[in-house]
């Protein structure tokens, strides 16, 4: 059985996130290492997406304060989005600004609609065979969850991912 820990390690939850987001793109990018490659890889690939938001996300609000006991129930990106951005508005904003112009080329495609839209991803996602269908942009969670890992890396290890990738292991812990 496994023992709670008292206190929560920023860099192992990150790292933590980073395998999900390794798992997503295995799915999207490794498709003929894949035995039985299907289109239901796409759901694998959203809930790992998710999660991955998800934990980044948490990780976040940890760092700014916020006890792991307040977040454990919460599942949906808008709620813990909402919450990160009262907490550190200009890295909200500047996420907010990237995937609106990265993606979309413009405001036209509010981030706001696109993470309701995206906001129960793990929740939904696996079980997604329930549902007769679904409004959801995949392009946006994959984003988000690159942008958060960005913005998680900094915060975390004060460093950008690109320089983070360079490091050794032991750096990393």
């Amino acid at each position: 059985m496994l023992e709670k820990k008292k206190d929560i390690d920023l860099k192992h939850m990150f790292r933590h996130a980073c395998a999900f987001i390794d798992c997503a793109n295995a799915c999207e990018l490794e498709p003929h290492h894949i035995e039985l490659r299907t289109a239901s890889h796409l759901t694998a690939n959203m809930v790992n997406s998710g999660l991955a938001c998800e934990i980044f996300l948490k990780a976040l609000l940890i760092f700014h304060g916020v006890r792991l006991e307040e977040l454990k129930r919460i599942h949906e990106l808008k709620c813990l989005w909402n919450r990160y951005k009262k907490l550190d508005e200009e890295s909200a904003n500047t996420i907010e600004h990237y995937i609106n112009h990265s993606f979309f080329k413009s405001e036209n495609e509010p981030f706001d609609r696109m993470l309701d839209e995206s906001s129960r991803a793990f929740v939904d996602w696996r079980y997604i065979y329930e549902f007769k269908e679904s409004t959801f942009n995949p392009h946006f969670l994959r984003g988000f969850r690159w942008i958060l890992r960005e913005v998680a890396c900094q915060k975390i290890y004060g460093i950008k991912w690109n320089e983070y990738i360079n490091i050794g292991e032991e750096e990393k812990i």
